[in-house]
């Protein structure tokens, strides 16, 4: 019979897994606790879940879930790294953090229903995220306009110039704005 904490574990991995955008498994071999735990407050600071989780238990949460076909990579010590937002910004942060301390090592992740493996991770780690490119659509889009608008307004900015230059050149004249005859 399994014990209730067990099930429960079990229930609070299928749950924090089901709606994930991004699952990234690594092997957090090497990390002291005092690095873990900066690891941790990073990710918590990202939006990320980072667990480390038993790989029985990880089995059994991920049965009938779309994470099911990280089954086989769940061997050895397996910290999960969770992110319900964004499709690569736990890649992002894990790779940052292993160049720095060299460790974590990714095993394999699951972003959009897809399994990817650890060097398509380090490539996906490198990309930009969603916003990024969003942000970069944007300013392309926006782009053009705003150069129309400063074309046209051009030739009456000249105009302008023009005219507080003749009304400046008047002044040190003297003849100010009264009419001349």
């Amino acid at each position: 019979m399994a014990r209730p904490e067990k099930i429960k574990k079990v229930e609070s991995i299928k749950d924090a897994l089901g709606d994930a955008r991004s699952v990234v498994l690594n092997d957090f071999t090497g990390l002291s606790v005092e690095k873990l735990s900066q690891l941790r407050k990073l990710c918590r600071e990202n939006g990320i879940e980072y667990r480390v989780i038993k790989n029985t238990l990880a089995k059994r949460g991920i049965r009938g879930t779309s994470v099911e076909e990280l089954e086989a990579h769940f061997a050895g010590p397996t910290a999960v790294a969770i992110d319900r937002e964004g499709e690569n910004v736990s890649a992002k942060i894990l790779a940052k953090f292993a160049e720095e301390n060299e460790a974590p090592k990714f095993k394999a992740g699951l972003v959009e229903g897809k399994v990817i493996d650890a060097t398509g991770l380090l490539r996906l780690a490198k990309l930009p995220s969603r916003n990024d490119l969003l942000a970069l659509v944007l300013m392309s889009i926006k782009s053009p306009g705003d150069s129309l608008v400063s074309v046209l307004q051009g030739p009456l900015r000249n105009l302008l110039y023009a005219l507080n230059a003749i009304t400046e050149k008047k002044q040190a004249q003297g003849g100010g704005d009264a009419p001349q005859e």
